[in-house]
């Protein structure tokens, strides 16, 4: 049978009140208790270091200054104590003025405590006085001994009056706190009662309830949440349509992965079929030539067979080093090095190819261009843009290679060759495998379209930018790589 909404609401309201009084009900009681059995111990310690504290003053007092017997009797007014004062052959320099310690009777220690610098606290039962006391006694610098005493039931007496004062005091707090939390949790269980609601609407499809509270606190978020929630389940009835337009283009990408993937394959087998169809029929060639003892020119048919296989191994090679970079296999060993020393080094390497082929090379850098990164896959990239811009340039056959400084931390590496522009319909896809804009050259050249996708991938794992553009008479690669920025 379901209950009325205010029976529920007074239910939890009681159940608020009734934890959490009881719960300072026990932390006052805990309270009191430590009072009890702690006030006398840290009253008696509060004595004794008050004891110890007028003992230093004393030991640097002059006692033949003439306010001596005054600055004592001061001691002993203000601190309730009674002073002792002998001298190293027993007589007596200054007797307290207060009468709390008479002389005479039974004397019994019921408790000792000695320091390392040879004084000692005491308590001790005067039976004909039936009192207690508390006394110090420690040897001054000048010789003399020195004894305070207090009485202990004063100290009992200030602890039970702390005591009582805090039980006092506890007892109000509690009961005006116990009166907060009764009118508190009205406001307290209101917001969890309209959550109630608003969930039992949501449940039923009716998103038009929100929750009010505004509380910068736990309730505050639940209730925002609550209210999220309603908001996301009504968008969600909405968005069923967008989902399922989301869930065609999915579809869609997949197929297109599908289809790049047997692209990919598709140009691997094309690539690698000239060159065995080549190699299958110079090898059978030449094992004729061999046969009818033409040694010389099976010799040039074997040339012709080592030549294309370098080609395959060397198409092996790029695939299985693409491979690693797109898998992850692939880590970046940065260090420190400068870039002007390295393209200085490639271009002393690559002279010769360059005069080959009739390219006017030129490059323009800063000196001391100090980079952090990959060194060799660095040279990777350079060699990539280059031998890319060489089987590229055309009438002064110009390539140059600049760099600048694009801010604090980067730099900016460009490579120009002199040729026609790259159509726009390939500028975004000169990035994948295998994709060649003039497949015909590119052929003759001995390439395969793996080196810009491999600059992409070295970029990638550097966590840095790359890009093309076309240019008056020409094209510019580029990359940007993280410099170290010179001191002073």
């Amino acid at each position: 049978m379901r209950k009325p909404k205010s029976q529920k609401f007074r239910s939890i309201r009681v159940k608020l009140f009734l934890q959490i009084g009881a719960i300072f009900l026990l932390a006052v009681l805990f309270l009191l208790a430590l009072n009890r059995w702690y006030m006398p111990v840290i009253y008696t310690y509060t004595t004794r270091r008050n004891m110890r504290e007028i003992a230093e003053q004393i030991d640097v007092l002059d006692p033949t200054a003439a306010d001596f017997g005054a600055r004592l009797s001061s001691f002993e007014k203000g601190e309730g104590l009674s002073i002792d004062l002998y001298t190293a052959d027993g007589k007596q320099l200054y007797h307290g003025k207060d009468p709390l310690f008479v002389a005479g009777g039974k004397v019994t220690v019921t408790e000792r405590r000695e320091y390392k610098d040879g004084s000692y606290f005491e308590t001790q039962l005067f039976e004909r006085q039936n009192t207690k006391f508390i006394v110090y006694v420690r040897t001054l610098k000048n010789g003399c001994t020195l004894e305070m005493y207090s009485k202990k039931s004063t100290v009992d007496n200030n602890a039970d009056s702390a005591v009582w004062v805090m039980t006092v005091t506890s007892i109000a707090a509690l009961s005006a706190a116990l009166l907060a939390v009764y009118f508190y949790s009205k406001r307290f269980t209101k917001p969890l009662i309209e959550m109630r609601n608003v969930t039992k609407g949501i449940a039923q499809t009716d998103f038009s309830r929100k929750c009010s509270a505004e509380t910068a606190d736990e309730i505050g978020e639940l209730a925002g949440s609550i209210n999220q929630l309603s908001a996301s389940l009504e968008e969600t009835l909405a968005d069923l349509s967008e989902k399922n337009r989301k869930l065609q283009n999915d579809i869609a990408r997949e197929q297109r992965v599908d289809k790049m993937r047997k692209d990919f394959i598709a140009n691997v087998s094309h690539e690698l079929k000239t060159p065995i169809s080549i190699v299958q029929g110079y090898a059978e060639g030449a094992k004729l030539l061999a046969q009818s003892g033409s040694g010389e020119k099976a010799g040039e048919y074997c040339d012709i067979i080592i030549a294309e296989a370098q080609r395959m191994n060397r198409l092996v090679l790029e695939l299985l080093e693409l491979s690693q970079y797109e898998s992850g296999g692939m880590s970046v060993q940065a260090q420190v090095f400068d870039l002007y020393a390295l393209v200085s080094e490639y271009v002393r390497a690559n002279q010769l190819k360059f005069e080959e082929k009739g390219i006017d090379f030129s490059f323009s850098l800063p000196q001391n261009c100090m980079c952090f990164a990959d060194r060799i896959k660095i040279q990777m990239v350079l060699n990539n843009y280059i031998s890319n811009a060489c089987a590229h340039a055309s009438g002064g056959k110009a390539v140059r290679l600049t760099a600048e400084f694009t801010d604090a931390t980067h730099c900016r590496v460009t490579v120009f060759n002199e040729g026609a522009p790259i159509a726009d319909e390939d500028l975004g896809k000169i990035w994948d495998s295998f994709y060649r804009a003039d497949k015909a050259h590119s052929r003759k050249e001995g390439r395969y379209g793996l080196g810009l996708s491999i600059v992409s991938e070295i970029q990638k794992l550097h966590g840095q930018a790359r890009g093309v553009q076309n240019v008056p008479n020409g094209v510019e690669f580029w990359f940007d790589i993280q410099r170290v920025p010179s001191e002073g």
